[in-house]
């Protein structure tokens, strides 16, 4: 298997971001204090049986929204690597699903965990939402992009434009969403942001800001290009909701900023990140992809054996739904032809 140029630079990037996150000097973590895992088998009410079983990961690590797939050789590495350490398990989080038959052929468990969403303009932005939203919500759009630009200043940084300052503001920002919707970790905390301002990746970041009256921000998205820069991550935002009215939906009106910035800078597909899929259909996202754990254990026990065949089940059931109330909505919409959707995670 192939790596596109920098994908060394990031995979250990994101190494060291994940150590930092959860203390843990070779990468191996019980499943149970995994935010990502958590909050799913909690959801799902099935899996605490694993949850203080130990995991090595060893890439993706949750930052990006899908993990490239990994070769054999680096299965056969990864597994010894986690047997010597005493781990039960490799885990590779957020594989896309239609990709990873593989890995099931030796042994994987794949656990459906999440829906992807990607925006991949068909030509300039305008014309194509419109062609995406209808005509009614593509005006209400562009109006809600309009009242926020009466209010508030458009700002974007990137490489090396993103200084101390813009760190810390939008360190403040996020904290401020991770208040809001009871996260536990910040996988985006300060000393992370730093570091991956000084690192390989840093050249390649993005901070899109939104400043208020008064002039102190109020909102801001963190993204990261791709390798080859054609391609925009959208990571994590964060949101002042104490002095930003509920009216102005900035998060939609960043997207439609965010996409117009991306197209004048040869930027072709958008990936928007991990659940809400039907918010992101309303905003464009027109590829879905179900992504999944792949849980592999060190002594190629059978699923059923280890405690991960009746997890899977279940989120297998679980994705299913969002799938099939999007399939419905694309449809009822006359859209089904535009926005491509996997065919189920079974």
């Amino acid at each position: 298997m192939t790596h596109p140029p920098g994908a060394h630079a990031d995979t250990e990037q994101w190494r060291r971001a994940w150590r930092r996150l959860y203390d843990t000097p070779a990468g191996d973590v019980p499943l149970g204090r995994i935010v990502h895992w958590r909050a799913v088998v909690d959801t799902l009410g099935i899996g605490a049986g694993l949850d203080h079983d130990r995991a090595l990961v060893t890439r993706g690590f949750f930052y990006q929204p899908h993990t490239a797939i990994p070769g054999l050789a680096d299965l056969r590495a990864d597994r010894d690597a986690a047997r010597r350490l005493g781990a039960r398990w490799v885990l590779y989080p957020v594989l896309r699903l239609d990709a990873a038959d593989e890995l099931a052929d030796h042994g994987a468990t794949l656990l459906p965990w999440f829906l992807e969403a990607d925006y991949v303009p068909a030509g300039e932005v305008d014309r194509d939402l419109r062609t995406l939203l209808g005509g009614a919500r593509f005006r209400d759009l562009r109006r809600l992009v309009r009242r926020a630009d009466e209010h508030y200043t458009w700002e974007v940084f990137t490489g090396t434009d993103i200084d101390d300052e813009v760190l810390v503001s939008f360190d403040r920002l996020h904290r401020m969403n991770l208040a809001k919707y009871g996260h536990r970790h910040n996988h985006f905390a300060l000393p992370i942001l730093r570091d991956l301002a000084a690192s390989a990746l840093g050249d390649r970041l993005c901070v899109f800001r939104r400043r208020g009256s008064g002039g102190a921000p109020v909102q801001a998205v963190l993204a990261l290009r791709g390798s080859h820069l054609d391609t925009l991550d959208v990571l994590v935002h964060g949101i002042d909701h104490a002095t930003v009215p509920s009216a102005q939906n900035l998060y939609a009106t960043a997207l439609y900023r965010i996409y117009h910035w991306g197209q004048a800078h040869g930027i072709h597909r958008f990936a928007l990140g991990r659940g809400a899929e039907r918010v992101k259909l309303d905003l464009g996202a027109n590829r879905f992809h179900v992504v999944a754990n792949a849980l592999i254990h060190v002594d190629d026990a059978d699923p059923a054996e280890s405690g991960a065949g009746p997890l899977r089940e279940a989120a297998r059931a679980a994705i299913d739904r969002p799938l099939r109330e999007l399939a419905s909505t694309t449809g009822r919409r006359g859209r089904a032809a535009a926005v491509l959707l996997p065919g189920g995670a079974g």
